[in-house]
């Protein structure tokens, strides 16, 4: 769990100096809390499915986390991984 926490707060660090985005980083927080809670659920329901997807979801990790003021991908990537979580 303290992944998906640490993973949630790198993410957002710079979410408040981009209010001008299509997504806004209050929008960007909801799905990061979206997020949270489906990999909190698929951790108690699947947890080998949880591991995968935490493994896999480290490819894209890089390139949000050099651009952290980008909301919409952002917002894309946690819609795209919520899913995942499902």
């Amino acid at each position: 769990m303290l992944k998906e926490s640490l993973f949630c707060g790198i993410l957002l660090l710079g979410a408040a100096t981009c209010a001008d985005a299509a997504c806004t980083a209050e929008e960007a927080q909801a799905k990061a809390a979206a997020f949270q809670q489906a990999t909190m659920e698929a951790a108690q329901k699947n947890p080998q499915k949880y591991q995968d997807a935490m493994t896999a979801m480290q490819k894209d990790l890089p390139a949000i986390q050099q651009n952290v003021n980008d909301m919409d991908s952002l917002c894309r990537f946690y819609d795209e991984w919520t899913a995942k979580m499902k």
